[in-house]
């Protein structure tokens, strides 16, 4: 029932980017999400067959951005009995604001129509009959910044008003804004998904009321179904990672007891334990080579300093034979190392140890 090894460290490392994509591999995740917008054909997806394309159709000049998530599922009417159309569901979760989103969204998108392109020509010689499944877009904010809408791309333009109708992308997506979403919204609309959603929304929140809130939303979660043991288990993992990474340090024992005192399956209890165990194992790993990194770093910069000093101390008793004492201990007890190239940069027109300016630092 464990989580792999690869989701873990994925989760406790780069909790920011691999948080909410993990929760969205699951079809019931994304239904409920959907299902925060009152998504137009949300009954009509089958989310039992969602399946994750394991690619990103972000282009590489926005990558540095944030991720995007490409799901596929198939879009059937509500008798079943009509020919299944499959949809694609593109998720951007974004956590700052940005106003080129409306760009993004249509080159993604376009990317997407270009991949199935590819799919049909691997499989019929000729594009003459070639049909695109359609694209579902869907904004998801999770920043704390006020993002009021996403726009279009008609908005980016000058002008834009005039050139909406030969303007080819220019559709709203779904825009889940979750700072702005009340609790009653995410409990009554957003199903298990939404409370652990408001649970992130309230993550800087006093201690206190941060607490309360993590007993409400972990007693409703063990309300769900025997089947969806995995999906809880998995939230519940999430509530863990969110703890050590929005809290400071001084609380994360008090709210991590709080999670665990207040599961009352003894076995899911145990589970998250484990689970809580392993990712401090996890992050102790990272703190060590976080500090590895660090000491060679401090170490090139401590060998950096003292070859300047050592240098200028030469250069200027070569130049001037015997240099005051205060000087040479000025230059020695100097780290800053743009100071002592401002020194060294003097050194190559000075004759005069004056024109140097060397003095003790303060």
């Amino acid at each position: 029932m464990k989580l792999r090894w690869r989701q873990i460290h994925e989760l406790v490392r780069q909790f920011k980017e691999n948080g909410m994509k993990m929760l969205l591999e699951h079809p019931a995740n994304v239904r409920d999400l959907l299902s925060l917008l009152h998504a137009p054909w949300l009954n009509e997806i089958d989310f039992g067959q969602l399946e994750q394309i394991k690619t990103t159709f972000i282009r590489r000049d926005y990558r540095h951005l944030e991720s995007d998530i490409v799901l596929t599922a198939p879009l059937v009417g509500p008798d079943r009995l009509q020919k299944k159309l499959l949809i694609y569901i593109l998720i951007e979760h974004q956590s700052e604001p940005d106003r080129l989103m409306p760009l993004r969204l249509a080159d993604s998108q376009l990317q997407i129509f270009r991949y199935q392109v590819r799919k049909w020509s691997r499989t019929h010689r000729s594009l003459a009959r070639v049909q695109l499944s359609p694209v579902l877009p869907v904004v998801f904010y999770t920043g704390l910044r006020r993002w009021p809408e996403v726009g279009t791309l008609v908005d980016l333009m000058e002008r834009g008003d005039e050139f909406r109708a030969v303007t080819s992308i220019i559709e709203r997506p779904l825009f889940v804004n979750l700072p702005e979403l009340s609790a009653s919204q995410l409990e009554h609309d957003g199903g298990y998904l939404g409370w652990v959603l408001q649970l992130f929304q309230q993550r800087k929140k006093r201690v206190g009321e941060f607490e309360e809130l993590v007993e409400r939303v972990i007693t409703h979660l063990e309300s769900m179904p025997p089947e969806e043991h995995q999906r809880l288990f998995e939230l519940l993992s999430y509530i863990d990672a969110l703890i050590y990474h929005e809290r400071n340090e001084r609380e994360q024992t008090r709210l991590r007891e709080t999670v665990e005192r207040s599961i009352q399956n003894e076995e899911l209890r145990q589970e998250v334990i484990e689970m809580g165990k392993t990712m401090a194992d996890v992050l102790m790993e990272r703190g060590r080579t976080e500090g590895e990194r660090k000491g060679r770093t401090e170490g090139r910069t401590e060998a950096a300093i003292e070859t300047r000093q050592q240098t200028l101390v030469r250069l200027l008793r070569r130049r001037f034979g015997d240099v005051p004492a205060s000087a040479v201990s000025a230059v020695e007890a100097t780290t800053d190392v743009e100071q002592l190239d401002t020194w060294l940069d003097r050194f190559a027109t000075a004759s005069t140890l004056d024109e140097l300016e060397i003095s003790t630092p303060r």
